[in-house]
């Protein structure tokens, strides 16, 4: 059972850095030729007023967060018909509530133009454009076949889907752009996109449950389950909430109080390390339904052994990959669109700072999310989600560019990383010393040796892409390898080199699992 576990998160993990690779790669590609295109004012406008967009999700009130974890549960016990009958409760759910999400959203398109400065002919493209992209709230409901593989720890499907989901955005919106569609262009792109994913997720789930819309009308089987839902979502929808202004307001605060066109370097600048965090994050997404397997079995030490471990590896990656951006990045950005759109270092580091320890925030809030103990989480992030939106006011007003990125930075530093582990001993019997040592080891070789990349990096240029790729690889590599050496203990390296030996033969089997 250990080898199926394994096995399933490093699947999910590999197709995770894939995808990650593949969104590089376009990204490289398509966003030079989409400024090109589009002008600095219509990609900026377009980037707040997604943003703002994704403020309709809150009226989703948490539901996908209380259906997850009740999805969890049921795919771990083994229960078919209650998988089913969760399904089909979330699925009138998203019913009832998308009805709603389509009249605020209405109510915002009406504002959009304000919220979102734009003159000209930017005005009827983002007001276009926006009425477009609101038809993808009649998706909604598909949502709960994307959330039943998460759970089933099918993430890989998830992230193959996704692959091509990106492609079909990038190649529309390029096509529109280039055709002069402008802002409205982008959102028809966006909306192709989503439909195509929600749709093979919707047939992917049917295939494995092809009677779950038979179950629709079965009311007195739901009404548990639906009691549970609305029992687990209010904390699901405060942590949503408190995610939405850490993370989502950043390109408002900007576009509102400098301009739309400073949203690109804002922007671009920080590219290199959300693809990174991403990354670091995606260890948590393929980890966390085998630790909340071993959590409902009730083997807390497994359960706090792997977590220890995890944290080491995401503090590990997340090192390695953040110093190598912090160094690098102003010449990536050179290359890549110019260095007329480079944020500054100040923009680099902070992001690359705020990207290391989301990483690890992610990991440990998946183990409250996926073990039902979300109203663990509400009074810290909604703290921390204050503090980071009112700082990133402020400081954007003194600071300019920085400020949002200052405001993630000191509510990380002043509420989250410390909150969390302190309930995680709480919840869990996480030992404080144990998770502090995880962190801290990696970070005693890593900032030394970010030093001195700093320096090695300003003393010279790269030569070209080859030379830059070059560069930034053996940067990485080398801090991989001093902290394999210095980092891990000698029975860590064992552990590690006999999962690499294993890999093969998990890889192998795994077929045959994913057909049980």
């Amino acid at each position: 059972m250990r080898s199926y576990r394994t096995g399933r998160s490093v699947v999910n993990f590999a197709t995770g850095l894939v995808l990650q690779i593949m969104t590089l790669g376009i990204g490289l590609v398509s966003t030079p030729m989409l400024l090109s295109w589009l002008g600095d004012d219509r990609y900026g406008a377009f980037r707040a007023a997604t943003d703002w967009g994704n403020y309709l999700n809150l009226l989703e009130l948490g539901i996908g967060g209380s259906l997850l974890a009740l999805l969890a549960k049921a795919v771990g016990i083994g229960d078919r018909q209650l998988i089913r009958l969760t399904l089909a409760t979330a699925i009138r759910t998203y019913l009832n509530i998308m009805a709603g999400m389509i009249l605020v959203g209405v109510g915002l398109g009406c504002f959009i133009t304000y919220l979102v400065p734009v003159k000209g002919l930017l005005v009827g493209e983002l007001q276009k454009g926006y009425w477009l992209g609101l038809l993808g709230i009649l998706l909604l409901p598909l949502n709960s076949f994307r959330l039943l593989a998460a759970a089933s720890q099918r993430s890989y499907t998830d992230n193959v889907f996704v692959i091509f989901q990106s492609l079909i955005i990038t190649s529309v919106s390029l096509l529109l752009a280039r055709a002069r569609f402008g802002i409205t262009g982008q959102y028809i792109a966006v909306l192709l996109g989503n439909i195509f994913f929600q749709l093979v997720m919707c047939c992917d789930g049917l295939r494995r449950y092809p009677d779950v819309f038979t179950y629709l009308g079965d009311r007195k089987s739901q009404l548990p389950i639906e009691k549970q839902l609305w029992q687990l979502n209010w904390p699901t929808l405060a942590l949503n909430f408190s995610g939405q202004m850490s993370l989502f307001t950043d390109n408002i605060i900007i576009s509102y109080s400098l301009s739309p066109a400073t949203v690109v370097p804002f922007f671009v600048t920080q590219r290199l390390t959300a693809l990174a965090q991403s990354q670091i994050q995606g260890i948590g997404n393929a980890t966390w339904a085998a630790l909340a397997d071993l959590y409902a079995k009730g083997e807390r030490e497994k359960f706090n052994a792997r977590l220890i471990e995890l944290t080491r590896l995401v503090a590990v990656m997340g090192l390695g990959l953040m110093v190598t951006i912090a160094g690098y990045n102003h010449y990536f950005i050179k290359l890549w669109v110019g260095e007329d759109r480079f944020g500054g270092d100040g923009v680099t580091i902070l992001a690359a700072c705020n990207g290391l320890f989301l990483g690890l925030l992610s990991l440990w809030g998946w183990c409250f999310s996926g073990t039902g103990n979300q109203p663990k989480l509400v009074r810290p992030a909604t703290l921390a989600a204050v503090i980071n939106f009112l700082v990133s006011i402020i400081s954007t007003h003194f600071f300019g560019i920085i400020g949002p990125l200052l405001g993630t930075f000191i509510a990380f530093t002043t509420v989250s990383l410390w909150q969390l582990p302190l309930l995680m001993q709480e919840v869990f019997g996480t030992s404080l010393r144990q998770l502090f040592f995880a962190v801290a080891q990696p970070l005693a070789v890593g900032l030394p040796y970010g030093l001195i990349v700093w320096w090695i990096a300003k003393s010279h240029t790269p030569w070209g892409w080859l030379g830059l790729a070059a560069e930034m690889v053996l940067t990485a590599l080398i801090y991989f390898a001093i902290a394999w050496l210095l980092v891990l203990n000698e029975f860590e390296r064992k552990q590690w080199s006999d999962r690499l030996k294993m890999l093969y033969s998990i890889l192998g089997r795994y077929a045959h699992y994913s057909k049980l």
